[in-house]
């Protein structure tokens, strides 16, 4: 049985909101502080590797409703109407955000890695094409 722990002291302490398991195994979990806390500094992204050890983190401007991981990336959806790629590895951003309009209730991955479905709060789905221009149909 391994604890994730986020790095670092806070008061009052981190409360995990979302977590999700990589198909080879990677934990990443978003964090959240406080009602009161900086905007800035109150979520945060982890990543942990299959054994429970904190591989890295990141602070987050937006708070993540929604999260999908692949062999490569993080896909998050926020509640201020995002869509966020990020690299697996690292947790920075592989691309800009995509504006939703309205906040993610969901977001899934197609089985080969070519479009995403995102599910928003007013019901609607919404599918992006995950390659380069050229590559989406």
């Amino acid at each position: 049985i391994r604890s994730l722990r986020p790095p670092g002291e806070s008061s009052p302490p981190a409360v995990l909101s979302h977590l999700a398991v990589g198909p080879e195994g990677q934990v990443v979990a978003q964090t959240a502080v406080g009602q009161r806390a900086c905007l800035k500094d109150r979520f945060a992204l982890h990543l942990y590797s299959v054994n429970g050890k904190h591989l890295s983190s990141i602070p987050l401007d937006e708070e993540v409703t929604a999260m999908c991981l692949t062999e490569e990336f993080v896909v998050l959806g926020t509640m201020q109407c995002g869509l966020e790629i990020r690299d697996l590895q690292s947790l920075r951003a592989a691309m800009p955000p995509v504006p939703m309009r309205v906040p993610v209730h969901s977001v899934s991955v197609t089985k080969e890695k070519s479009h995403i479905l995102v599910g928003l709060e007013d019901g609607k789905l919404i599918v992006v094409g995950a390659g380069q221009p050229a590559e989406v149909s």
